[in-house]
């Protein structure tokens, strides 16, 4: 008759190597950063209706940042009547965005000077924790588009800030 044989022990290479395997998925540390991106739109009447143009704005970072592997979120769209003289962070509770684990906030001031498109653009990013502005970069004036054109234009100058945030 016939001995079966019970498991056998693992070969030391293949311990070794599910150990190596082991070691590597716990000890990178992978981390995605928290990004949380705001519109605010000035020069609109404030009950108007929303704005094409914000929403192209708002959905191409959330897709570039989403695309780099970071959280996104958003905040509602602003309406301001006129752009904030001083701290744009005077808008924003910004205990209650620490609270939400947001690790940055993205912030674009879309000025208009008609419903039709924006006349001027500023972008902002802050570090949340410890509260430190990153960059604020005016964009230069463009001739604007709908649809498809203008959301990859918007995607390209997206990807261009993706670099400052950690992750």
């Amino acid at each position: 008759m016939k001995k079966e044989r019970g498991c056998q022990s693992p070969s030391r290479v293949s311990v070794t190597f599910l150990a190596a395997c082991l070691y590597l998925f716990f000890a990178v540390n992978v981390h995605a950063a928290m990004v949380s991106f705001c519109v605010i739109e000035t020069g609109l009447e404030e009950n108007g209706q929303e704005n094409q143009f914000s929403v192209i704005w708002e959905n191409a970072f959330l897709d570039v940042f989403f695309e780099a592997g970071h959280i996104v979120c958003n905040a509602p769209v602003l309406r301001l009547e006129n752009k904030p003289a001083d701290n744009i962070l005077r808008n924003f509770n910004m205990q209650d965005v620490r609270n939400s684990g947001i690790d940055y906030l993205i912030i674009a001031m879309l000025d208009f000077n008609s419903a039709v498109s924006p006349e001027e653009v500023v972008i902002f990013i802050y570090k949340v924790t410890p509260r430190e502005k990153i960059i604020e970069r005016q964009l230069p004036e463009r001739q604007t588009r709908t649809g498809r054109d203008e959301l990859e234009y918007v995607k390209s100058i997206a990807r261009g800030f993706v670099t400052y945030i950690d992750g």
